[in-house]
């Protein structure tokens, strides 16, 4: 129980890599605030692991408004007493090339994707100081380390996050609280749909890695609960990897 008595928020926690570690830090004994635009999926999860014994709540969010995301922190401090861990990992991608970028879905996905981590940690982490200690970790991804084709937004939503991490963590300096990031690739969620579902493509990506396949959520989840854990207090402004080896290979996909 690595997680015994601590209260997490997971952001974009009721589907994909959110719900893996949903999952995986209620089984570890946290209390989960499953915090979703999808509401009707947060509260099939949250249902779920009280079924099975665990405490959770579902909370519905957009992480780009400010209001919403401080109604959010009050609730689950409100609700649980304290909050211990901020996941950040609500976000969304547009597939589109330079000149056929919308200006609209350039600005949604700096929102949701950069502004939303921001504004979850402004309104988070006074919280965690009353506690004395608090972990975040904002769920970034390769394509904020390294340009992709059709994903310019994207890309510079995630590398926005890799450098607000690092910055973020400097200011909490000597405040106890860590701020660190993850960079999964080739993971198979709904937001990879497209691509893990291609006979053609998946398996070509997939033998590019090291380990010779896409990743699952659940193994992204297992490096989440690392830097949410005590095991990882003497890492901070860190950015870990979880991508099966892809970037180490320095492969660059033509799709």
């Amino acid at each position: 129980m690595q997680l015994e008595g601590k209260v997490a928020i997971i952001t974009g926690g009721g589907g994909g890599i959110g719900k893996a570690i949903v999952e995986t830090f209620a089984h570890e004994g946290a209390r989960v605030a499953i915090a979703d635009r999808n509401l009707v999926a947060a509260r099939a999860l949250s249902a779920s692991l009280i079924a099975a014994g665990g405490t959770a709540e579902a909370i519905e969010v957009d992480v780009a408004e400010s209001a919403g995301v401080t109604r959010m922190a009050a609730e689950v401090f409100e609700t649980f007493g304290r909050i211990d861990i901020l996941v950040n990992i609500a976000g969304i991608r547009f597939l589109n090339p330079l000149l056929e970028q919308t200006e609209d879905e350039w600005r949604r996905t700096l929102d949701v994707n950069l502004t939303g981590p921001f504004l979850c940690c402004k309104a988070v982490i006074p919280y965690m100081l009353r506690n004395g200690k608090g972990k975040i970790v904002n769920v970034s991804s390769v394509a904020g380390q390294f340009g992709r084709p059709l994903r310019s937004a994207y890309c510079a939503s995630k590398g926005g996050e890799i450098a607000f991490t690092r910055a973020a963590a400097l200011d909490m300096k000597g405040k106890n609280i860590y701020i660190n990031a993850l960079a999964p690739a080739l993971v198979d969620t709904p937001l990879n749909a497209v691509f893990a579902g291609d006979a053609a493509l998946a398996p070509v990506w997939a033998k590019e890695t090291i380990v010779g396949r896409w990743g699952k959520p659940s193994e992204v989840a297992q490096a989440a609960l690392f830097l949410a854990s005590d095991a990882s207090d003497f890492v901070n402004g860190s950015v870990l990897t979880v991508d099966g080896g892809w970037t180490a290979a320095m492969v660059r996909h033509g799709e």
